[in-house]
């Protein structure tokens, strides 16, 4: 096996792939098959020169420099050259192309989600006549298996051991687009629904965040305005503060999940909007309609303001929000400095102290709204550490200013939130208008040097103990995670589509294909045992780039005779199919006997 490199629209990406001969009627001919994506070089480049001469290096003496990769070089499962014989050329026509089988239990899982009837029922409304279900699962599947272009992913429709989408069309599956975008909202809603039946829908904690997208594009997309001039309907893909640091436009997404990590909604906004406005316009769209009773949304900082929280409240709803401690007004910044009425651990590395509030905030209307809340202010060591690391450079840049004030001429920007401009006439001390002598804050600056480690969290939840609000704030890292994935997994970007319709429905695509990865990974840890809850167990029950291979890895090669030499599980996958109480070790399975396989998938307790 080997690491591949493919320019993709411009982006290169890594994969395995695995060289190997076959003999046809005598002739030795030189064969290439894909074993896994990887992912994006850019992900994984560490900055250091010739990157991918080391990663084929590290790969080829065992000790790949990506960790995803050591099981396919400790397993020894398969050499560099294979070689195959076989005395007729139909023989050899049998075992050139094996296809994939692991895509039984995404197959069951998008009927058990309810997607197939609600387009079932669009397409018996509309007469459509093509294989709508098909194509979507064909996209939906490739996204989790082999993520591309939605071309390519129509070219692969060959790829399964059994035909997923009966289309001849390619201009099909761009057809199919329009379908997902109008059915955005019933889909979500129905995947709730059997969701909440299934594996129970655990909604009292909400998770919410933005991330966002980039387009290869240099200009943003138009307002569409009426005859008056007045926007009818903003452009998708704006300038805006991108994740990546990137100046190109921009899509964002609000993301929502429940307790136990499973998606429960996503919307998509203008790429020019800020976080803290997506939160109440996603929350109508979505939450507020699927009849959850009462949940307390979970957020970053970015999406803290008080119309927020005025929405929430008015709502009947709770809220668990973070406020940075520097970014506090001074009285705020005061306590939490303030040792008095801390509560230490034993090692002295966390400690924490409360207290309940009252105060005035701003509805949307304007409207002043009075609220009680408690604030939690906490420290610990590991924070205060990542914090000193991260500011590292600025403290070291910090001394040097001290020691040479004129360095100060050099780079403000960094240190513009701590300078103080004067005009002053050096001669008489009078303040004029002329050059500004430039000086430091350095009360401001000894400040937030000291609150470096700690946090403060606002919750209206007065009754909840102060560990499990703090427990509760950091589930976030799960909301992370996926948008994690849906960028380096399923690979959420190059989009390959440029209409905003389009976009969207690329993007619902994703959704679907991250909440089968969160349900599969789910009753993974069910299977085992674990809690469902507790963020640090959620990737220990298999990361999604290990699911994805896994279902990668069982295939079936047909075989003369109407049969099948179907993969050995290995050990991923029959952790997977064991969660599910599905037995896939077959031996020369028959055609009937690999859609047994299949109908045990379909009738496995899914969720």
């Amino acid at each position: 096996m080997h690491i591949d490199l493919k320019n993709n629209n411009g982006t290169l990406y890594l994969s395995v792939g695995e060289s190997y001969t076959v003999k046809e009627n005598g002739i030795s001919k030189r064969r290439n098959r894909f074993i896994r994506s990887i992912g994006p070089l850019a992900v994984f480049d560490d900055g250091q020169p010739h990157y991918l001469e080391r990663l084929r290096k590290s790969f080829k003496d065992g000790a790949p420099l990506i960790s995803s990769l050591n099981d396919l070089v400790s397993k020894g499962a398969q050499s560099d050259k294979v070689t195959v014989t076989f005395d007729k050329a139909s023989d050899a026509d049998a075992f050139a192309s094996p296809k994939n089988a692991g895509y039984f239990l995404l197959d069951s899982l998008y009927d058990a989600l309810g997607i197939y009837d609600v387009l079932n029922l669009h397409k018996s409304r509309s007469k459509i006549e093509y294989d709508i279900n098909g194509l979507v699962k064909l996209l939906v599947f490739g996204r989790v298996l082999d993520p591309g272009s939605k071309s390519a992913t129509w070219s692969s429709k060959g790829d399964y051991v059994f035909p997923v989408a009966a289309s001849d069309l390619r201009i099909e599956i761009y057809r199919v687009l329009d379908v997902l975008y109008k059915k955005a909202g019933t889909i979500q809603k129905r995947m709730n629904l059997k969701i909440a039946n299934g594996a129970g829908r655990d909604t009292d904690i909400c998770y919410y965040d933005v991330t966002n997208f980039w387009f290869e594009i240099d200009e943003n997309d138009k307002d569409i305005l009426d005859e008056n001039g007045d926007v009818i309907k903003e452009g998708l893909r704006k300038s805006g503060p991108s994740k990546a640091k990137n100046r190109k436009p921009i899509v964002q997404m609000g993301l929502f999940l429940d307790s136990n990590g499973i998606p429960i909604a996503y919307e998509l906004f203008p790429g020019n909007h800020i976080d803290q406005t997506t939160l109440r316009p996603a929350l109508e769209k979505s939450v507020w309609g699927m009849n959850f009773g009462r949940v307390v949304i979970v957020a970053d900082g970015g999406l803290n303001s008080g119309k927020n929280l005025a929405r929430i409240l008015a709502m009947g709803n709770g809220y668990i929000v973070a406020k940075s401690a520097k970014g506090s007004d001074m009285e705020a910044k005061k306590w939490i400095l303030d040792q008095d009425g801390y509560i230490e651990n034993q090692d002295g590395t966390f400690r924490l102290k409360s207290k309940i509030r009252e105060r005035t905030i701003a509805d949307e209307n304007g409207n002043e709204v009075q609220i009680k809340e408690k604030v939690i202010s906490y420290w610990s060591s590991k924070q205060y550490l990542h914090a000193l690391h991260e500011n590292e450079g600025f403290v070291e840049y910090l001394k040097a200013v001290i020691k040479s004030p004129d360095k100060l001429r050099d780079k403000q920007s960094k240190l513009q939130k701590y300078l103080i401009k004067q005009h002053v006439d050096k001669k008489t001390g009078e303040v004029i208008k002329t050059k500004p002598i430039l000086s430091l804050n350095m009360e401001k600056i000894q400040m937030d040097m000291n609150l470096m480690g700690y946090y403060t969290i606002m919750t209206s939840e007065l009754d909840m103990p102060d560990r499990d609000v703090i427990d509760k704030y950091h589930g976030l890292s799960r909301i992370e995670e996926a948008f994690r994935t849906i960028k380096s997994d399923i690979e959420g970007r190059p989009v390959f589509v440029y209409e905003p319709t389009h976009i969207d429905a690329h993007f619902l695509i994703c959704f679907i294909a991250l909440t089968m990865i969160r349900l599969i990974q789910y009753k993974i840890l069910v299977h085992q045992g674990k809690e469902t809850k507790n963020s640090r167990d959620w990737e220990l029950g298999l990361s999604a780039d290990r699911i994805k291979s896994a279902l990668n890895g069982f295939v079936a090669d047909p075989i003369p005779g109407g049969r099948y030499r179907l993969a050995k599980p290995d050990g991923d996958f029959k952790l997977i199919a064991d969660a599910f109480g599905v037995d896939a070790e077959l031996r020369i399975p028959s055609t009937p006997e690999l859609r047994q396989l299949k109908y045990q998938f379909d009738k496995a307790n899914l969720m």
